[in-house]
């Protein structure tokens, strides 16, 4: 009767070691797997703390010409591009890359996608919510932002992507020129990635990188 305890009592330490190896080696994996904190960092002059470069704070209004701002996404991983809506290159193709990353997370309720238009001359809520219909957009998931220009490209700076404008040699007219950038916040509003928006690999890193942020997060 003892042997049969002693080998009752050996069997589950062993079990119990064999899932507290599992578990540890998964916390490995993904301690292995975090990303960087990227931008530039400072050191609290009074407690020493580092201090983080952040996303910055914004005001604007969506395509349910709903005001909206970075308060709003408190506590949330985020996708962050510029974009807009007239754009005959390189905008459908970020906008289908960004739809692929939605599909992928549709049921992840800590995600949200914000996409910034940096023509608001002619993206008008009505215009963007035009858009978000034709690419099947969820109002409640992924939000198109609209507002002062000169505001959303000094956001684009301080997201440290390119967006701009320039007058065209033709006519003075002002062209809007950006980069395919997609940027990943984390819930802390802390920089973790940017990605080739045209790439559908670098697309795929990203959704790689967004699953080790909601590990990180819980």
């Amino acid at each position: 009767m003892r042997n049969y305890s002693y080998h009752i009592s050996m069997s589950i330490a062993f079990l119990f070691l064999i899932i507290l190896g599992s578990c540890n080696q998964r916390k490995e994996v993904a301690l292995s797997q975090m990303l960087p904190i990227l931008g530039e960092i400072a050191i609290h002059p009074k407690t020493k703390d580092t201090i983080f470069y952040k996303a910055p704070k914004f005001k604007l209004v969506n395509q349910e010409n709903k005001a909206i701002e970075h308060t709003d996404f408190s506590n949330k991983i985020q996708v962050v591009d510029f974009f807009f809506t007239s754009c005959p290159t390189i905008c459908p193709v970020m906008t289908n890359n960004l739809a692929e990353v939605q599909t992928y997370f549709e049921d992840e309720e800590k995600l949200r996608i914000i996409s910034f238009s940096i023509d608001s001359k002619n993206d008008t809520p009505e215009i963007l919510k035009e858009y978000a219909a034709m690419h099947e957009v969820p109002t409640n998931k992924w939000s198109l932002l609209t507002g002062n220009q000169k505001q959303i490209l000094q956001l684009a700076k301080d997201y440290k992507v390119r967006a701009f404008t320039e007058k065209s040699m033709e006519d003075e007219s002002d062209n809007i020129l950006h980069d395919g950038t997609f940027v990943l916040i984390d819930t802390q509003r802390r920089i973790r990635g940017y990605y080739d928006g045209l790439d559908v690999n670098d697309t795929n890193r990203l959704i790689n990188d967004i699953n080790v942020l909601l590990i990180e997060s819980k």
